[in-house]
């Protein structure tokens, strides 16, 4: 397990740390933003390589991101005597202490040990099948990049459509982990597992060097970080509700980028400059619509800088002009699949799940669990998290302060999607649907992206509640006479003293119960149980190569492909009926809802031919609904087929071959 931790820490932060370090990145910024430039790579490489015949690996990736360190370096040392000319003149900042170092470091490791002990607990030693709808997509994406090195975003409509004339779908959160997988040769599920966890860390560490970028405050900073381990909404109930894992880690890395944007709007340097492009061409390449907030939020923090200062205006578009142009130029091959790619006209139509109220006061609570079907409601997160909301009320108090002023951008970008989370959870009206569309008008979804607002909302009450903590004992002890080291220490006291008592209070910073939230996403089925797993390892070692194995889509059987390398006839799970294939035949959807009848039907028999089907696998268990929904018409009753022969039964799952 330690190697996959540390294969996976590797692979998320080498290659952009280098890049980074080559453009002129240094300190913390280097080691925030090193994971959202490592997907930029990955955004930059993966549709570019297949085209030039060169097989996705780890030395792929490493040589992608020593091109683009020498382009940075070499470009950042020719345009440095410009530099200083554009930088923009900030008010002389003071200079962290090593104990500002060592108190944010460890802070920082505290909020992502949370997190990923959590995630580990959940998981049961990173080792569990996450369960759900989506789960098995990410996998057999994973699967199949480690596997034929092919990382076009296209190829993975082989998962859903191989006959799909344009198909795009983001797939650099599934590139970096299959990256993980060929080093070490782990399986898919510990990989995946592990880069969930990992997420989590890296939330902390972007939230962190936000709040350090914009106020240089090492207390809000090491507040947030260990605050951003604690919320369930995000980063845990999204990872859950889906699974949504790409749109997880892109929301994860929102934070670094705007860090990134930030800073390259004031030093306008070369080098932030292109790593900034780096990092947007990354998010768009781990999810679309995690792209679209983030520039959305970008937009808000211009508005400020402009509200701020008016003589930015022009310097500020020009220097996003150069970002938006860097982007084009080095993320061609990424914005050009995603603009290739045909866009439905309809919405998506999810009901109303809550009033405005609730809906509102659930996402104060970060008790997004209401609503979910009983057997599946983890019982701890159906309440609010009271000293969170708590922290928010102090913090509405004490924002008005000057020196969390630099943050307003960020608390009013969660604003606006607060608002709008409670407009997409209790209306339907057409205009709540036409703002929510590029989040698929999803209440989840917005909420996480809410969430990272509201965090450094508690930050700030935290930190208000320490500094009230101060002044108490400043007029207490009025009449006492301190040193300097007491009064520099006093506030790093107050501030230890604080957080403890919100950890404790907090049972552990809420560990309980988002690792009690994490577990419905690691359930011993009912989409993949042990005893699927053990059937599923029959298939491995009886289907013949070059075969493959009929299925219905929704019982967990797709995940035969990631966990043992089986093909199962449907890959994923679908959503209405199975499309024809180009030439008009349907022989898939004909063995979904007329396998039963291969005795009597000629047609039955000569879709089982054409797609090379040498077993057959029904199990209990759905993605439905109804967790325990029937199978498929068509694979209900085998027992009764001549043409199937029973080769192996336990209590979840049946095997059948075809008699020849």
């Amino acid at each position: 397990m330690a190697l996959l931790f540390l294969t996976t820490v590797l692979v998320a932060g080498v290659p952009g740390a280098l890049v980074g370090f080559a453009s002129g990145l240094r300190g913390w910024v280097l080691v925030g933003t090193a994971p959202v430039v490592t997907f930029g790579v990955v955004g930059v490489a993966a549709p570019v390589l297949p085209k030039l015949g060169i097989a996705w690996n780890a030395l792929t990736l490493l040589g992608v991101a020593v091109l683009l360190a020498l382009v940075g370096f070499g470009v950042s040392r020719l345009a440095r005597r410009w530099d200083g000319r554009w930088a923009e003149e900030e008010p002389v900042k003071p200079t962290w202490t090593r104990t500002h170092h060592l108190v944010v470091g460890g802070s920082v490791l505290l909020g992502a040990g949370i997190g990923l002990f959590a995630s580990y607990r959940a998981s049961r030693g990173f080792s569990a099948v996450p369960q759900w709808f989506d789960a098995a997509y990410h996998a057999n994406a994973i699967r199949f990049i480690a596997d034929t090195g092919d990382s076009a975003p296209s190829a993975l409509k082989i998962l859903t459509d191989p006959d799909a004339a344009s198909y795009f779908y983001p797939n650099a959160f599934h590139a970096l982990i299959a990256v993980v997988r060929q080093i070490g040769g782990f399986g898919v599920v510990p990989a995946l597992d592990m880069a969930n966890g990992a997420v989590i860390a890296v939330f902390v560490l972007s939230m962190a060097i936000l709040v350090k970028v914009c106020t240089n405050s090492p207390a809000l900073t090491a507040v947030t970080a260990v605050l951003s381990a604690t919320v369930t909404t995000f980063p845990y109930d999204i990872q859950v509700w889906g699974p949504l894992f790409p749109l997880a880690a892109g929301i994860a890395l929102v934070p670094a980028f705007l860090a990134l944007l930030h800073r390259a709007l004031i030093e306008r340097t070369f080098g932030l400059l292109l790593t900034t492009a780096l990092a947007g061409i990354g998010l768009l390449a781990i999810h679309s619509s995690v792209a679209v907030a983030a520039i959305l939020l970008g937009g808000v923090l211009l508005l400020q800088h402009w509200i701020t200062n008016r003589r930015r205006i022009l310097p500020d578009l020009a220097a996003g002009a150069v970002i938006a142009v860097l982007a084009v130029v080095i993320g061609f091959g990424q914005i050009s699949a995603f603009l290739g790619i045909t866009v439905s006209s309809e919405d998506v139509a999810w009901p109303p799940t809550a009033l405005p109220s609730d809906g509102f006061g659930r996402l104060l609570g970060a008790s997004r669990a209401v609503g979910y079907p009983a057997w599946a409601a983890p019982y701890s997160a159906t309440y609010p998290a009271w000293w969170f909301t708590v922290a928010l009320i102090v913090g509405l108090i004490g924002v008005r302060k000057a020196k969390f002023r630099p943050l307003y951008w960020w608390l009013l970008g969660g604003l606006a999607f607060t608002v709008l989370y409670i407009g997409v959870a209790g209306y339907s009206a057409p205009l709540v649907r036409a703002l929510s569309r590029p989040w698929w008008n999803d209440p989840w979804r917005i909420a996480a992206l809410a969430t990272p607002g509201l965090i450094v909302l508690a930050a700030i009450g935290v930190i208000t509640f320490r500094d009230s903590l101060v002044t108490l004992y400043q007029k207490v002890t009025a009449k006492r006479e301190s040193t300097e080291r007491q009064r520099v220490l006093l506030p790093v006291i107050a501030l230890g003293v604080v957080v403890v008592l919100f950890g404790a209070l907090t049972r552990g910073f809420y560990l309980p119960r988002n690792t009690d939230r994490l577990r419905w996403l690691y359930l011993d089925g009912p989409v993949v149980s042990h005893t699927k797993l053990e059937a599923m390892d029959w298939l491995e070692k009886n289907v013949p190569k070059g075969t493959v194995v009929a299925n219905d889509p929704h019982d967990g059987s797709p995940w035969m492909w990631a966990i043992d390398g089986v093909q199962p006839l449907f890959k994923v799970s679908v959503i209405g009926p199975v499309p024809p294939r180009k030439d008009g035949s349907n022989d898939a959807g004909v063995i979904l809802n007329r396998l039963n009848d291969l005795d009597t039907d000629s047609t039955v028999r000569r879709a089982v031919d054409n797609l090379k089907v040498s077993y057959v696998f029904v199990s209990k268990g759905s993605v439905k609904a109804d967790p325990m929904a029937p199978v498929a018409a068509g694979l209900q009753d085998l027992d009764e087929v001549s043409g199937l022969r029973e080769v192996y039964r336990n209590a979840d799952s049946t095997i059948y071959e075809v008699v020849r």
